[in-house]
């Protein structure tokens, strides 16, 4: 029987267990074939057993052929055929013992290969063709791991070392072949394998949400951050505005996504606060008594404050610390936008402005207010724009002196700051009057007559000086009420020294002080000497710079501006008990009785 070809699988193609199987079954094979052989032999041991029977027949029938000579003819055809059946027979048994033996030796060559086979396959499966190796990746979850193997067959082998962790890293495992096995090497000894559980892979954090300044220190949240894996490090605490860098550096058992396990630089940021601005005015009037004016500023922050002016020519602004300087240059109107800078932790707010009104006074004086006039002279600045000798129309409407008036009269400027050590500076005095064209005038009324109109008393004395005297405490007055209320409200309250005493002695100490806003000037005032007030007026008082420059002493009667009138002085006449000096009508000095009605030219001081 013919076993066929036996395929002993290689060790790299089947498993030890495949090799076994099909190593049983060649054997199996093999003894099936034997059988077959074995079979085949005992047909043909029977065939040639009875070809010998045969055989042992023929002689026993040939021996006894003398006995059965009756027989012959029937036992010789019997023989003959018997010994052709037995010939046959022979041929049969020959031809089936050469089957036998060729089976038999089909049968020992099937065992032999059987054996070989089964020899080869229990030489393969003894022999571990390769060390087992981790199956697939661990990685680090916190929880004890083992690692699934290749090639790792528990009937073979025996592991050992270490086979669990829970840590990310390397660890080593053994495996010892067991009894009847071994190594492709030859070797039983345990080989020693690496298996590693790998870190977790974390991604990067950034700043979760936003921040704004609050003037406290603030830290920002963070996506992707578990501080049981990441350390934070670098600046992840902060108060001003402003970007800043942490850092994140991943714990034993973590890595990031790129691998890596070095600290990883974030930004993250504090954003700025809404800036705020407010100013302490919105709008400034700016006059010659105030041409400068400071606005405070109140911003958040520390941003820069600026300043700018839409007219240049009529005001500029420069900025000091938190406030807004602001200068009038000339009338006119500005406008003052102010900026705020965005600052250190504060954005820029919207702008401001301030709107700016200059009143400047005019170069003409009749041009102006009152009310201009007097904060020019405030300033200080009034000599900047007009001169001595300009005049200002001023309705006059009242009564004073027994004299009913209701008329525009113009003052003019006796100077300016007039001996302002004594009288006070910042000033600017006055007189009436002169007409629109220009005529030196005096009220007058009952011009000459006694004891009525413009008298300095109406009694022939001058007991009491200017200070006890009715002009000063009654037509003075009555001049001033006659005036309008808004030339009313900027007259102020001059000191005058005077001799305040009289009675016909010039004695120093008569010369005392009085404080009025309508008066009458003295000698000293108006002619520049003393003639004949008292000696010790000249120590406090200064000639006007009108009169000083050479303007004309002269003036004439209200209503009668043609005719030259004497007019009052408030200096008492020293050597007589009676007399106040005056001015005559040629504008020299002189005096007459103080119960005369003179002329009336009043002055005043604006400051």
């Amino acid at each position: 029987m013919a076993l066929g070809q036996v395929n002993v699988p290689g060790a790299a193609g089947m498993d030890a267990v495949e090799a076994k199987q099909a190593a049983q079954a060649a054997r199996e094979a093999a003894e099936a074939a034997q059988r077959t052989a074995e079979s085949a032999g005992k047909t043909a041991d029977a065939a040639m057993q009875k070809a010998a029977d045969a055989e042992t027949a023929a002689g026993n029938a040939g021996s006894k052929a003398d006995e059965a000579l009756n027989a012959a003819n029937t036992a010789a055809s019997a023989a003959t055929a018997a010994a052709s059946a037995a010939s046959a027979a022979e041929g049969s048994a020959n031809s089936a013992n050469t089957a036998a033996n060729e089976a038999k030796t089909a049968a020992n060559n099937a065992q032999k290969a059987a054996n070989d086979a089964l020899e080869a396959v229990t030489k393969l499966t003894s022999v571990i063709n390769s060390v087992p190796t981790q199956a697939g990746i661990l990685t680090y979850t916190g929880a004890a791991q083992t690692p699934s193997w290749n090639g790792y067959d528990t009937e073979k082998l025996t592991i050992g070392g270490t086979t669990s962790g829970t840590n990310a890293g390397s660890y080593v495992a053994t495996f010892t072949p067991k009894e009847g096995y071994e190594w492709a090497d030859g070797t039983k000894t345990a080989k020693s394998v690496t298996w590693t559980i790998s870190k977790a892979s974390l991604s990067v954090p950034a700043q979760s949400g936003t921040l704004t300044y609050t003037g406290s220190a603030q830290s920002p949240q963070w996506s992707n951050y578990d501080r049981n894996k990441l350390t934070i490090g670098g600046t992840s605490t902060a108060t001003n505005a402003g970007s800043y860098a942490a850092t994140f550096t991943p714990k034993a058992n973590y890595q990031w996504s790129d691998g890596s396990t070095s600290a990883k630089s974030v930004t993250w940021a504090i954003g700025k606060a809404a800036g705020s601005l407010t100013l302490a005015k919105s709008s400034v009037t700016l006059n010659i008594s105030s041409l400068t004016e400071s606005v405070a500023v109140t911003r958040a922050g520390d941003g820069v404050i600026s300043a700018t002016s839409s007219n240049t020519a009529t005001a500029r602004v420069e900025v000091s610390g938190t406030s807004v300087k602001i200068t009038g240059l000339k009338a006119g109107t500005a406008k003052i936008t102010v900026k705020v800078a965005a600052g250190t932790n504060h954005t820029a707010p919207s702008d401001k402005t301030i709107n700016v009104t200059v009143s400047l006074p005019d170069t003409s004086l009749a041009n102006n207010t009152p009310d201009i006039i007097a904060a020019a002279a405030k300033s200080g600045q009034a000599a900047n724009y007009w001169s001595v000798g300009d005049k200002v129309g001023i309705a006059v409407n009242g009564s004073f002196g027994g004299l009913s008036y209701n008329n525009t009269v113009y003052a003019f400027i006796l100077g300016f700051n007039h001996n302002s050590s004594v009288e006070g500076g910042n000033s600017i005095h006055f007189q009436f009057g002169k007409t629109a064209a220009g005529v030196d005038i005096a009220f007058v009324n009952s011009y000459g007559s006694t004891g009525t109109g413009f008298c300095m008393n109406t009694s022939n004395t001058n007991s009491g000086g200017w200070n006890n005297s009715y002009m000063r405490k009654t037509i003075c007055p009555a001049f001033l009420a006659a005036l309008p209320t808004a030339w009313r409200n900027i007259i102020a309250a001059c000191t005058k020294y005077s001799d305040n005493t009289g009675g016909g002695s010039n004695t120093a100490s008569y010369v005392t002080a009085t404080s009025d806003k309508i008066w009458l000037l003295s000698e000293m005032e108006v002619q520049g000497t003393r003639s004949y007030a008292n000696s010790a007026e000249a120590n406090y008082q200064k000639q006007y710079d009108y009169y000083k420059n050479g303007n004309s002493k002269v003036k004439y009667q209200h209503t009668a501006t043609t005719s030259a009138c004497s007019w009052w002085l408030r200096s008492v006449y020293a050597s007589s008990a009676s007399i106040f000096c005056f001015v005559y009508t040629d504008g020299s000095a002189y005096g007459d009785y103080a119960y005369y009605s003179f002329g009336f030219a009043p002055g005043f001081k604006v400051a």
